[in-house]
């Protein structure tokens, strides 16, 4: 008579066995063994993404690869604060190409490799892909970068060719396990109203993650333009099952560092749209150096990086240091914002940390107070129970170069909100202490985040 030891590893062969022959097991083999995520894990890790959108021509050129210049600065990457994702630009030659790279990129080897070591820092590889992919060619070109380790793609237009070609990608990603996903663009009907709609591009019930980019479209900041851009996230929301995913900066248009700054105050508009960009209800998407202040495009010219990554040397002894030269004409040194504890790098980390930490950030209901006639932008916060550990917050932003004095007793009091001061959780100026409800001044271009009390 067989023991009890022998039938349990009986029991557990013929359990392996079942599990090696199933089809959907084998679509997941790897190139290369090693990727935590190849559906071992079954975690939903898209629900609240920092995800960072990657040109590989441009992070790091100085090494001859892109792609391994990618994975030499993982560690960066991680650094920022629960960075989930690295999503990458079209790394494909062509439509025609669609299961290769492109030789100005690296080799498949290298992508095995990146996604290799993305994994060991909890970071998920997706794809943008090339959006003129036949749709009978989609099914096995998914499937040929999902065997990699491929963890999702985005699916780049909002038309019926994009919600054709999200309709087959879901069909392939959802034979792997592993939490694989689609993002989508936004239909830009839904900027105005869902019911306005006239077709689903894509469907949001497809699409796990739709991307928006109105924000990144607001040119001058002025507050009431904003919260159009903040209501088409919360238009998002409200239709399907998607998450928004809200971009200020991307390969399509010209970078926020360029568009807002006014030679004096760079710095302080920078925090402030990083600010805005982390305090609505939409999951935020990072385009690559954004959060170091590159004010450069992605150039015909990959030879010259948009980012320094090493210190620069100490200035010879006893020879004049040279002066510094415009800022517009420099790519931001990653070194020097690292040991600066007031740098826009160092502000994206606190707010990346605010975004994974904060329910009320990613759930909390969403209200406005308006003072666009001062061009302040008021965004309140509210959890669904407010208690003294989870109080209300109050995020504002000062769009203008002058000093705002502001008084919201009267309106916070109109929204059925208790409170009198607010305790500072963030602040982009040098102000301190807390901030009284009946009188706030707000320096040029400051953001302020407060927790409402009384």
């Amino acid at each position: 008579m067989p023991t009890f030891s022998r039938l349990l590893n009986l029991s557990f062969t013929c359990v392996l066995a079942a599990t090696v022959h199933t089809p959907q097991v084998k679509a997941q083999v790897l190139a290369r063994p090693g990727w935590e995520g190849s559906g071992i894990s079954t975690d939903v890790w898209w629900k609240h993404p920092v995800i960072y959108h990657v040109n590989p021509i441009n992070f790091d050129p100085t090494g001859g690869n892109r792609l391994h210049g990618i994975a030499q600065h993982l560690d960066y990457i991680q650094s920022l604060g629960g960075v989930d994702g690295l999503l990458l630009t079209t790394i494909q030659p062509d439509a025609d190409h669609a299961q290769a790279i492109d030789p100005t990129y690296g080799t498949l080897d290298d992508l095995d490799d990146l996604i290799h070591e993305a994994s060991r820092h909890n970071i998920r590889v997706l794809l943008d892909l090339d959006p003129k992919i036949s749709t009978a060619d989609l099914p096995n070109v998914a499937r040929f970068w999902l065997n990699r380790g491929i963890a999702g793609f985005h699916v780049i237009g909002a038309n019926p060719e994009a919600h054709a070609q999200a309709t087959e990608l879901r069909k392939a990603t959802a034979n792997y396990l592993g939490s694989r996903i689609l993002i989508g663009d936004v239909d830009p009907t839904l900027r105005s109203s869902p019911q306005q709609r006239t077709y689903k591009t894509p469907d949001t019930d497809i699409t796990q993650l739709l991307l928006d980019t109105s924000l990144g479209a607001v040119a001058p900041l002025n507050p009431a333009a904003v919260r159009s851009a903040i209501q088409s996230t919360e238009n998002v929301a409200s239709v399907g099952h998607a998450i928004p995913l809200l971009a200020t900066d991307g390969p399509s248009f010209q970078r926020s560092m360029s568009r807002y700054a006014d030679g004096k105050n760079n710095l302080a508009i920078a925090k402030l749209l990083a600010t805005i960009l982390f305090t609505t209800r939409a999951q935020p998407l990072l385009y690559y150096g954004q959060e170091l202040g590159v004010a450069a495009q992605d150039g015909a010219t990959p030879e010259t990086p948009v980012i320094v990554w090493n210190a620069p040397p100490p200035p010879p002894k006893n020879k004049p240091v040279p002066p510094p030269e415009p800022a517009a004409a420099t790519a931001p040194n990653a070194s020097l914002e690292e040991a600066d504890p007031d740098s826009l790098l160092n502000w994206y980390r606190r707010l990346i940390e605010l975004h994974h930490s904060n329910a009320t950030i990613n759930a909390g209901e969403y209200l406005t107070i308006s003072r666009d006639d001062q061009n302040v932008l008021i965004i309140i916060r509210k959890p669904k129970v407010v208690s003294p550990t989870d109080p209300i917050l109050v995020i504002l932003c000062n769009l203008s170069g002058q000093s705002q004095h502001l008084a919201i007793k009267a309106d916070i009091t109109k929204l059925h909100l208790r409170g009198s001061f607010l305790r500072t959780v963030l602040r982009s100026d040098s102000g301190m202490g807390t901030m009284h409800l009946d009188s706030m001044t707000l320096a040029p271009y400051a953001a302020y985040i407060g927790e409402l009390r009384f």
